[in-house]
């Protein structure tokens, strides 16, 4: 979808009540409210992660299986994906409870803080986390312990505007899975820069006491036709500050990281 709308929207488009941080989704032109603002802590576990590939990417393909985790709101998986100009996009996976049905759920996010971010996409409203920015959701079925890749990209270019897409797709097959988002930047925002950060976020205060584990693939970097694999990311806990903890293992399926949280070590919470 084009992304070249100006910056007022709809009323609907303009109420960003923390999307990421209170759980609120989008999908198919419906924004629901499912939590109350949220909390997050300073300190989080941090990610590293590298596609390998010598220049920066046209396309990011970040693979990550939940394994196992309670049908609950509480914790976000998340990927920087910095451009060369230094805008910093962020994607990532957080655990929902079941819908209506009975199914498990995840909600995959796309978002940008950049200030000249815009969007007409159905799944995108305008702000991100309480600022500036466009911020897109969507929810979808999974199964336990298969891997879904966010496939990042940056789709076109029209003079001063670029496109950058976020979809959900099956790592085994490829198979398309959800549509997350779509927003334009502008065009100098460049491509994605072949290894980044990420973070492990009680966002709600109720992440504070669930137990989750999930398992990284190797990240893709593409450019020019040419796929670059990383190698497996790294989990690395705060010295302090966090009510979360974490144990990795290497596995045949990718690097294993067991969550746990603890309510009664959580710092202060902050709002942000």
């Amino acid at each position: 979808m084009s992304t070249t709308s100006a910056h007022s929207g709809t009323p609907a488009r303009r109420q960003l009540h923390r999307l990421v941080r209170s759980g609120t989704v989008l999908a198919a032109t419906t924004l629901l409210a499912v939590g109350a603002a949220g909390q997050s802590w300073a300190s989080t576990p941090t990610l590293r992660w590298t596609t390998n590939a010598p220049t920066p990417v046209t396309t990011l393909t970040l693979p990550m299986a939940v394994d196992s985790a309670p049908d609950a709101s509480g914790i976000y998986f998340a990927y920087y994906a910095t451009l060369e100009s230094g805008t910093r996009p962020y994607a990532g996976f957080q655990p929902k409870p079941v819908d209506a049905n009975g199914n498990r759920v995840l909600q995959a996010i796309f978002s940008s803080f950049n200030a000249d971010a815009t969007t007409t996409d159905d799944h995108c409203i305008y702000g991100a986390d309480g600022g500036a920015g466009v911020s897109c959701a969507v929810r979808f079925r999974y199964a336990p312990g298969t891997m879904y890749s966010l496939v990042l990209k940056r789709a076109s270019v029209s003079g001063a505007t670029q496109l950058m897409t976020g979809d959900v797709v099956e790592t085994a097959t490829g198979a398309p899975v959800a549509h997350i988002g779509s927003f334009g930047l502008p065009s100098a925002s460049g491509r994605f820069k072949p290894a980044d950060q990420g973070f492990i976020e009680p966002y709600l205060s109720a992440g504070c006491g669930q137990r989750i584990t999930v398992t990284y693939g190797k990240p893709v970097g593409t450019e020019a036709g040419v796929a670059h694999t990383g190698s497996l990311p790294t989990v690395t806990d705060p010295s302090s500050g966090s009510c979360l903890s974490t144990t990795s293992q290497t596995t045949s399926r990718g690097q294993q990281v067991m969550v746990a949280g603890n309510a009664a070590a959580a710092a202060a919470p902050t709002t942000g």
